[in-house]
């Protein structure tokens, strides 16, 4: 190849190398370009100063004093950063860099949980931590059940204090299975939960539902039983456990003082020993609907039910209440001798007279008629 002919291939080549330089330059322009567009998109969806907070994990913190309060709701299995983000968007804390580096600086809190509490606004994030480490901040659903209230009764009151209609707990209390309901909870009528939701103060998460309600109350019957050795104790007239809890029941509704409990307890193993009716207002007036009242009607006693002690002998089909811890112990160790009857004498006092024979029992009722006559609006 002659000189000329070289020099000219050489100068194409350049050319050609230009030409794929000069591409790779747009390329590199448009890259560019699309990356400067991207953050200015980011900039307009978030805002500056969201955007700002993303690059540099500000950790701007408010200063006292604080803004309203609100309600705020941290899930389960949230992270230390994600439970950060959740207090930015209520306006709690000013970010979550200072929420992260006050927990950082905090060992207690490894004991963040999820909830809902009740927190002021515009927070400094050390105050914000420590107030969910408080359980006073917490927002629980707060339901005290005394003992001796039925399952209609306890059912009402879980409904009032959760706002969780009575339906959505009925329809849980009809699949025994559902809440923890043991086995031997059934009667002759079949599986029931009376008796079985034990007596106690409880508070609730928000989010709680009518299953984890009720069963966190047949979890702590289940505490009850093993404290009183219902299910391991011989009863009195070898009765099954479930006998002796509808015996404890009985006993719940009549007692007005615990040290009484056993007494009660005497007669009524006494009167079945005997093969007498029980008679006891309490099952009458849980036959005619869970009523309460100081004593019975004619008719209250007449009615037809299983449930009724004037008319049925024997225990009635299971329990009429919740029994506490107590109550169960007189069930399986009643007070030894003849008592057959008792009566309340001053229902104010909760005075109690127990009898042998019926002549002094009439004298006792006596006493109680007359402290009705001297209270004519007591019920």
């Amino acid at each position: 190849m002659n000189a000329v002919n070289s020099r000219a291939v050489d100068t194409v080549e350049r050319g050609r190398v230009r030409r794929r330089l000069s591409r790779r330059r747009v390329v590199v322009v448009a890259v560019l370009a699309a990356l400067v567009l991207g953050v200015v998109g980011v900039g307009s969806t978030l805002g500056v100063r969201r955007v700002w907070r993303h690059f540099t994990q500000s950790t701007a913190d408010y200063s006292l004093p604080a803004g309203p309060e609100q309600v705020v709701h941290i899930g389960r299995g949230q992270s230390i950063r994600s439970i950060g983000r959740v207090l930015v968007k209520d306006g709690v804390v000013e970010s979550q860099g200072a929420f992260v580096n006050a927990a950082n600086d905090n060992t207690a809190s490894n004991r963040l949980h999820p909830g809902t509490f009740r927190l002021a606004q515009h927070l400094p994030a050390k105050i914000a931590l420590a107030r969910l480490l408080d359980p006073a901040y917490q927002v629980l659903a707060h339901v005290v059940v005394p003992e001796g209230r039925s399952t209609k009764e306890i059912v009402a009151a879980l409904a009032q204090a959760t706002g969780i209609p009575v339906g959505k707990f009925n329809d849980v209390l009809a699949k025994p299975t559902a809440y923890g309901l043991p086995d031997w909870a059934k009667g002759p009528d079949g599986h029931r939960s009376e008796g079985f939701l034990f007596p106690a103060t409880y508070d609730f998460q928000p989010e709680a539902t009518p299953q984890s309600i009720l069963s966190t109350m047949t979890k702590r019957f289940g505490i009850a039983v093993n404290a009183t050795g219902l299910l391991t104790k011989p009863a009195p007239m070898n009765l099954t456990p479930f006998q002796a809890l509808t015996v404890a029941s009985l006993i719940q509704a009549e007692a007005k003082r615990t040290e009484d409990m056993p007494k009660i307890a005497e007669v009524i193993y006494n009167r079945l020993g005997k093969h007498m009716p029980l008679q006891l207002d309490s099952t009458v007036l849980y036959a005619n609907g869970g009523i309460h009242a100081l004593t019975t009607t004619d008719a209250q006693r007449a009615v037809g039910s299983p449930y009724n002690t004037y008319k049925v002998a024997g225990l009635p089909p299971g329990p009429i209440d919740s029994p506490g811890e107590a109550a169960i112990k007189a069930a399986l160790a009643p007070e030894t001798g003849s008592f057959l009857y008792f009566v309340s004498v001053n229902p104010d006092t909760g005075e109690t007279r127990f009898a042998v024979t019926k002549a002094e029992h009439d004298q006792n009722v006596a006493l109680f008629r007359q402290w009705l006559r001297d209270h004519p609006n007591a019920k």
